[in-house]
This record gives structure tokens, C-alpha cells and sequence, in this order.
């Protein structure tokens, strides 16, 4: 073989290994690119790691701080007063209405004297009239004595009925009295069952706008991690 052709084929050799030498170069120096840029994103992530907790601690400081008018207890004695909640306490109850008097117990004491003097009467006026002791006489009796009677028992009846008016009156007051009073412990009570539940719901509020904001930042921070291991397998 003609020395040229042996030199030819030398330097082309030689420019294939160093080809291949400055390749590899190249190669090792982009992985160790790509490591020192995953090593950067891991670390960032460690960093946003610490963020995050930083972050959860300062939620959990805002609420502990801002606190809340209502409190666990609030929920329970709101529970407590409706369970116990019972209309019936609240309407007045005072039994039937009694009344044991008769129209005789109103009926003149005097009222078998007050008719002999009546019939006296009658008679007595009879006898200046002429009349005596006939049968006139005795229907004019009868007659006097009996509307004598009527009167006296219309009377009784009139008082009776009166006071049993009055006594029935003094009941019925006695009952719209005391459902005034009831109606009164009603509303009271009722007012301070909803400002129970008031302070119930500013805590159920409070936790719940608490947990919110828990729960966003766990979200960002899945969002971020998610993130920076797409961007680490993008490197390899």
C-alpha cells in the first residue's frame, strides 16, 4: 500500500476519534447539566416544602388569633335547647272552668216571709175593699203571691247569672294573664335558642373557612409538586 493512502487513512482515524472524544465531551457535560438542573428543582421543592408549611402554620395562627364568637360548647347547648324545646310548655293550662253555685243560692233569704207578707197584704187590701174571704179574694192572693215569686226568682236568676259572668271573667283573664306570661318566657326563650344557633353557625363558619383555606394550600402545593416532577423526568 502506497504511503499516502496509509496517511490518508490515519488522518481520517484521527479525526473520527477526536470526533467521537469531543461527542462525549459534549454529552457529559449536557447530563451534568440536566443534573445540576434537577438538583436546582429539587431543591427548589424542598424550599416550597418549607413555604408550605410556613404557609399551613400561618392559617392555623390567623384563626387561633381572629378566633370565632362561637364555640364548640355554643354548638352543644344549641343542640341542648332544641332537643329540649317543647311548645306545650307554653300554653297556659289552668283547668276547666268551676262553678258550684245555684240560682237558690241567690234567691232572698227572706223569701217565704217576703210572700206571707205579700198574701197579708193582698188580703188585708181585700178586706178594706169588701171582698173578704171569697174566692176573689184568693185569686187576688194567688195572683200577688205568685208574681211576687216571679219577681224574686228573676231576681235570683239575674245575680246568679251575674256572677257567674263574673267568675267565668276572672278565669278567662286568669288565662290570657298567664299566656301573656307564657308568650313572654316564649319569646325570651326562643330569642336566646337563635342567638345559640347564631354563635353555632359563626363556628361552623370559622372551621369551615379555616379548613378552605387548608385546603387550597394543600392544593397548591400538590399543583407545585406535580409541576416540579414533570420538569425533573423532562431533563432525562
Amino acid at each position: 500500500m502506497a504511503w499516502p493512502v496509509i496517511a490518508a487513512i490515519a488522518a481520517s482515524a484521527a479525526s473520527n476519534l477526536a470526533q467521537s472524544y469531543f461527542n462525549d465531551q459534549a454529552q457529559e457535560r449536557e447530563l451534568e447539566a440536566r443534573k445540576q438542573a434537577a438538583e436546582q428543582l429539587r431543591q427548589q421543592g424542598q424550599i416550597s416544602d418549607a413555604e408550605y408549611k410556613a404557609v399551613i402554620n400561618q392559617i392555623n395562627q390567623y384563626y387561633a388569633n381572629r378566633g370565632s364568637l362561637g364555640s364548640a360548647s355554643d354548638v352543644n347547648k344549641y343542640r341542648a335547647a332544641i332537643e329540649g324545646y317543647n311548645p306545650e310548655d307554653y300554653a297556659a293550662d289552668v283547668g276547666d272552668f268551676q262553678y258550684d253555685k245555684t240560682k237558690e243560692d241567690f234567691l232572698n233569704p227572706y223569701y217565704s216571709r217576703i210572700i206571707g207578707d205579700t198574701a197579708n197584704q193582698i188580703q188585708h187590701s181585700a178586706a178594706g175593699a169588701g171582698l173578704g174571704r171569697g174566692t176573689g179574694a184568693a185569686l187576688n192572693i194567688a195572683k200577688g203571691t205568685a208574681e211576687k215569686s216571679d219577681e224574686l226568682y228573676r231576681s235570683a236568676m239575674q245575680d246568679y247569672q251575674d256572677d257567674r259572668n263574673f267568675a267565668y271573667k276572672e278565669y278567662a283573664d286568669a288565662i290570657a294573664n298567664n299566656q301573656r306570661r307564657l308568650d313572654a318566657l316564649r319569646q325570651a326563650n326562643e330569642y336566646k335558642i337563635g342567638m345559640q344557633g347564631n354563635l353555632a353557625q359563626d363556628y361552623f363558619n370559622t372551621q369551615d373557612s379555616q379548613m378552605s383555606d387548608v385546603l387550597k394550600a394543600q392544593q397548591d402545593r400538590l399543583a407545585a409538586k406535580q409541576a416540579y416532577s414533570t420538569a425533573i423526568a423532562g431533563l432525562y
